[in-house]
């Protein structure tokens, strides 16, 4: 299987594959208590976790590329926050710990859907009575982009992951497609949906 193109990005310190910090988690971090315990599962090279580490939240964040986790923590080391990221992948992660807000974005349609299904159970399990679960995945909507065919194994049906917090205060779902381009000049046309639900 070939390299994903984020893995390059990861390399380089200065590159940003995935941009700032999602919208949403800005906002959810001004309503956060400072004593949440939050887990970034599939945190790339961190660019919510710095954040929500920056701002004095205390946070686990891990992501199957070493690269990913080797930039997050010298970034970590220069902006002088901690967080606390090792290599881990998502198939054979094994909950501990109960959190006041776990993330997972643009991470689950890159694992088999039988994979998924456990792990997104597990997070409703390990998430505290009023946290919440932030989830973007890319959806069947559209066809894949051709170098990330072989990446994409586990894409979700439109409106799926709704479906699965339906038994949660769903506070935010959105139907989209969008267009990014990547360091390098890659370009991808994608459909994704993305949900924040709150346990009750």
């Amino acid at each position: 299987m070939d390299q994903p193109f984020w893995e390059k990005s990861y390399k380089n310190r200065e590159a940003a594959p995935f941009g700032n910090p999602s919208l949403e988690i800005y906002e959810i971090s001004n309503s956060l208590p400072k004593e949440s315990k939050i887990l970034d599962a599939g945190c790339g090279d961190g660019r919510n976790a710095l954040y929500l580490a920056g701002k004095g939240f205390s946070v686990d964040a891990f992501d199957i590329s070493a690269n990913g986790i080797e930039k997050l923590t010298a970034l970590a080391k220069q902006k002088d926050i901690r967080v606390n990221a090792w290599v881990q992948d998502l198939a054979e992660y094994d909950f501990k710990e109960h959190y006041d807000l776990i993330i997972s974005h643009g991470v689950l349609h890159l694992v088999t859907r039988d994979t998924w299904t456990g792990f997104i159970r597990n997070m409703k399990l390990h998430t505290r009575v009023n946290g919440v679960n932030v989830i973007v995945v890319f959806t069947d909507a559209l066809p894949l982009p051709v170098d990330l065919a072989q990446h994409c194994i586990g894409l979700f049906a439109e409106k799926e992951i709704q479906d699965i917090y339906s038994d949660w205060a769903v506070e935010y779902f959105k139907s989209y497609d969008f267009y990014d381009t990547h360091p390098g000049g890659l370009k991808h046309h994608h459909a994704a949906n993305k949900l924040i639900a709150r346990k009750r």
